[in-house]
């Protein structure tokens, strides 16, 4: 411990989570590792290819995704393949994220983004993960957790931030900007998680390879789900009470009155 005087209150970081948790509440962000083995890799990244391949099929050809921004994006990756389910229920991540936002969190969104090898891409755009807000909060709202498939790199365009924005209300100005702004290289096989609000981008893929992330962000459940994973699910996960939970089932907006009532009577169960 540093010397220090005229310090009466401190925070403790007893455990590994605590320690992250520290890090995302000071600076934003921090790096986790998953746990994940070398095949368990290999396969996430094998399906993140073969998905990204049907979808371009499913939609007329890769062409027609590209004139949206979608063909370099697959949108909730666990309605195609359990294993994806599994990342988003990561235990080292979920731990941390409900030290910081409470007990009851949803999963708002989980998509698999691929930074193109020596071309533009339109994460390379500042932006934060709930876009367009411009305001700050005494608690997190949601946090991003950046699953790196590829190992992250200056070269290959690893994920930049920009530390400490997620407690100011507007953009920095270039030159701040550009003079705090932090590359955080990470190994295969980690999470990157930051606080939602922290504004970031995807640097620029020198490398001749893609390098692929899933990001997953885990909201407070008054935050609306980005597309609604659980009438994409039709049903899968419901009968597991955490995994329904995480996944949305118990926040979607009630149809009519009679859903609303069905909805407190299981509740009372």
């Amino acid at each position: 411990m540093s010397s220090s005087y005229g310090i009466v209150e401190r925070t403790s970081s007893g455990t590994d989570a605590d320690q992250h948790v520290e890090r995302l509440r000071v600076s934003g962000v921090t790096v986790v590792p998953s746990g994940y083995s070398q095949p368990e890799l290999e396969y996430v990244s094998r399906r993140i290819d073969e998905l990204l391949a049907e979808q371009a099929d499913r939609a007329g050809g890769s062409d027609k995704l590209a004139e949206i921004g979608e063909h370099e994006t697959l949108r909730g990756c666990l309605v195609h393949d359990d294993a994806f389910a599994k990342l988003a229920a990561n235990a080292r991540v979920l731990e941390i994220c409900r030290q910081l936002l409470g007990e009851f969190i949803v999963l708002m969104q989980q998509n698999a983004i691929v930074n193109p090898p020596r071309r533009a891409h339109h994460q390379t755009a500042c932006h934060r993960d709930l876009p367009y807000q411009h305001f700050v909060s005494s608690r997190p709202l949601a946090i991003s957790a950046l699953f790196c498939v590829d190992p992250f790199t200056r070269e290959n365009g690893a994920t930049i931030v920009l530390p400490g924005t997620h407690k100011i209300e507007q953009f920095p100005s270039d030159a701040l900007a550009g003079e705090i702004e932090q590359v955080m290289e990470a190994p295969a096989g980690s999470f990157l998680m930051f606080d939602s609000m922290v504004f970031h981008r995807a640097g620029h893929n020198g490398s001749s390879m893609p390098r692929r992330g899933i990001n997953h962000v885990f909201a407070l459940p008054f935050i609306a789900q980005q597309i609604s994973l659980p009438d994409m699910l039709n049903g899968r996960y419901a009968d597991d009470p955490a995994l329904a939970r995480l996944f949305g089932y118990h926040t979607r907006p009630a149809t009519s009155i009679d859903a609303w009532w069905a909805g407190r009577r299981a509740r009372k169960r």
